[in-house]
Parts: C-alpha cells; structure tokens; sequence
C-alpha cells in the first residue's frame, strides 16, 4: 500500500507544515500496519480440525487423551474434538466434518458396521493416524483382516514394557527428518511385527531387547484414497510425554493431511498459531 501526499508548502506557516508533516508520518505508519495485518491475515489459516477417537482397555486413555491433544495443538495448528469410545463411528458420515481421524483406542471388538464406517472413512480419503493399540484393537471383530489391512501391519503380541532404541530408516522422509538417531524411549511396550505390508514405507525400527529381533514400530501407508500414518509407540506417558515423540505425531498428522514440508516443518499456517501483531 503507497500513500502519495502532495501539497504546496512553501509559503505555509511553520506550524502548518509541522502539523502536515506529522500527518503524512502518521499516514505512513498506519498504511505499514495495515499491510502487516493484511499479510497475517494471508499467512494465518483455519486450524484442522481432527475427530480423536479413544478409549478401551489396558491404557490410562483419561490421562493420554488430553495430553495428547493438548501437547499436539501446540505444535500443529490444529483442534481436537475428542470423543471416548465407539459410539461416535455408528454414523456412517462421523468423519465428514473433520480433516483427519486419529485413532488412540485399544477396544478388542466392535460391531461390524462400526469398523466398516471407519475403514470406509479411510478409504473414500480421509487421513487417519494410529496410535500404539490402534494397531492391535478389534482382534475379535469379524473384520480384523481389513482393520489390519488398513493399518499396513499385523501385530498381535508385544514384548514385555521396558526401555528399547529406536533407529531411523528414512533418513530423508520428512516425518522422521528431525527426530533423532538412536533415540531411546524410558518405557514402551515394543509390539511384534507379524507382517507389513510391502507398500507400507517404512519409517523406524526397535530391536527387541528379550530376543534380537527387529520390528517396526512407524509406517506410513495409503489404504485406498486415505493417507494413513502409524505408530505403535505411546503406551503411557514414559513415551508420550518426550518432545521427540509429541513432534513424530505431529509430522505424521500433518503429513496425512498433506501439510508438512519436504523439510519436515509445517506448511505455512499450520505450524504453531503466532500472536497477532
């Protein structure tokens, strides 16, 4: 924005062209803070907004749930509506008004028509992200094949909790880009990989301490049209509440939603919300 002023002051009294000094000033400074609100106003946009599903057995998800969303809303621009149990996926059309599903449940079963609107979700294209038990939930549910399916892995046991190191796979995926080498959780429960599916990109990897061997413990995954990232870390707070997971969450919400950076950082205006000038 440019303000032209132009006036015939040669002859005008001193107090005049003091007075009209100070207006043009005053003028300029004004247009400057216009244009900085008109460029916040193009940088800031509206929040995701993300169903978190939660909920079931074996996990303190009344502690996990609100530090989770809590710690994540203040990485991401995004809001939370947080609903505990099942009952929220018998609507057929329970993800339309959200930009992503986050799973963070470990129910073992589920009415077949409640899994089916859930995969259906996913594979019409809505971003999904799993979270630790998500991966095991549903075992006893008639539909326990396709639930894997669209996870991109099978597990069904997991070592006994305990601390364990976790190693990078993609140095250059934009997700795991700034999480750290060798990073090594105070206590997870480390879940067996069965089988992954071979279009599953593979993302970090622990090796058991009970018995060597190696499983993977973050993917990313397309089921159908939607975007699905996945981790079986985050037990309880012991992984949940370090900086380096929060952030891996974070990359993967945004990744499923198409918002993060080849350089793993927040497109512009999903990152954490500045204050107003």
């Amino acid at each position: 924005m440019t303000i032209l002023i132009h006036m015939h002051t040669t002859h005008a009294p001193r107090s005049w062209r003091s007075s009209l000094s100070a207006l043009a000033i005053g003028l300029s400074v004004a247009s400057l803070c216009l244009l900085s609100l008109s460029i916040h106003a193009a940088e800031t946009k509206a929040p995701l907004k993300a169903l978190f599903v939660t909920g079931g057995g074996y996990h303190d998800y009344k502690k996990l749930a609100p530090f989770l969303t809590s710690n994540l809303a203040q990485i991401v621009n995004v809001t939370f509506d947080v609903k505990f149990g099942l009952e929220a996926l018998r609507d057929p059309k329970f993800a339309e008004n959200y930009d992503a599903v986050v799973y963070d449940m470990c129910d073992d079963e589920a009415p077949d028509e409640v899994l089916e609107n859930a995969l259906q979700a996913t594979r019409k294209g809505k971003p999904a992200v799993m979270i630790h038990c998500a991966v095991h939930a549903f075992r006893r549910s008639s539909k326990i094949r396709e639930w894997e399916t669209c996870c991109g892995m099978r597990s069904k046991v997991h070592d006994p909790f305990g601390p364990f190191t976790v190693t990078k796979l993609d140095e250059k995926s934009p997700i795991t880009k700034q999480f750290p080498d060798n990073w090594k959780t105070p206590g997870d429960e480390l879940y067996q990989t069965i089988s992954i599916d071979p279009q599953s990109h593979q993302l970090l990897k622990a090796k058991s301490p009970k018995d060597g061997r190696e499983h993977i413990v973050c993917w990313t995954y397309e089921y159908g049209q939607g975007r699905v990232f996945a981790t079986t870390l985050g037990h309880d707070l012991k992984t949940a509440s370090a900086p380096e997971y929060l952030r891996l969450l974070a990359n993967g919400l945004l990744w499923a939603n198409s918002k993060l950076t080849p350089d793993g950082q927040p497109m512009a205006g999903y990152g954490p919300l500045a204050a107003a000038p």
